[in-house]
């Protein structure tokens, strides 16, 4: 008896069986390849194997998956960049305190609150480079700097 599809949950995913209502456009195990649009059974990957659908899928989650962890790495890079303003800021108050010495003891404490906070920016902009090679979400979740 040939394999026939039901839609008794959803309109846009198949059960196939040899109970089913409907008969199959084309021969498939595949019950999610199919959709019932106004009464009529119609194949999503029309004209492809079971095994191309395979592949489609599969092609397509590794798409959705590379999105998601780009997304996230630009997360992650935002958030690096929010953390380094921050740090920087956190130094405010020392520019104007060596600014001060500076001028009163003709000293060059200045520089080195800048180095500190250039050499924030450098480890800003290394996690940041590091971010790019991550490739699992467990990569960037665990990340730090």
């Amino acid at each position: 008896m040939p394999a026939k599809i039901d839609f008794s949950h959803s309109t846009e995913w198949g059960t196939i069986s040899e109970e089913g209502q409907y008969d199959l456009p084309v021969e498939s195990q595949l019950g999610h390849r199919f959709r019932l649009v106004d009464g009529v059974v119609e194949d999503r990957y029309d004209g492809v194997t079971d095994e191309e659908v395979k592949a489609i899928d599969a092609q397509s989650a590794a798409d959705k998956e590379a999105a998601v962890l780009d997304d996230a790495k630009q997360a992650l890079t935002t958030r690096i960049k929010t953390e380094a303003a921050q740090r920087i800021a956190d130094t405010d108050w020392k520019v104007e305190r060596a600014r001060e010495r500076d001028v009163l003891n003709g000293t060059t404490t200045l520089q080195d609150v800048y180095t500190e906070r250039e050499l924030i920016r450098q480890a800003s902009d290394e996690a940041e480079q590091e971010v790019v090679s991550l490739e699992t979400m467990e990569e960037i979740t665990t990340f730090t700097w």
